[in-house]
């Protein structure tokens, strides 16, 4: 039978929820970067009838990937692990 003390050590993973209001802000506004650029690569498509140009590639990937970069460093970090008990 597991020691009711070993439960305790778990901690639940961090959430952004649980974060300051402004590490929240910065992240959604990332986040706003990736809409955009799904956004911008549509509208574009849509108005000029042009999927496949480098000038678009390049602008929707660099909002893209300064979008998820950004995301992923706002996010909160994980705790450090537990030593098990000797």
């Amino acid at each position: 039978m597991p020691d009711d003390d070993s439960a305790a050590s778990i901690a639940a993973p961090p959430r952004l929820a649980d974060t300051s209001i402004s590490r929240q802000v910065t992240f959604w506004g990332f986040a706003s970067l990736v809409v955009l650029a799904v956004a911008f690569y549509v509208w574009w498509g849509v108005s000029f009838g042009v999927w496949l140009d480098n000038g678009v590639y390049a602008v929707t990937i660099t909002l893209l990937l300064f979008g998820l970069a950004g995301m992923w460093l706002m996010l909160p970090n994980p705790p450090a692990p537990v030593a098990p008990p000797r």
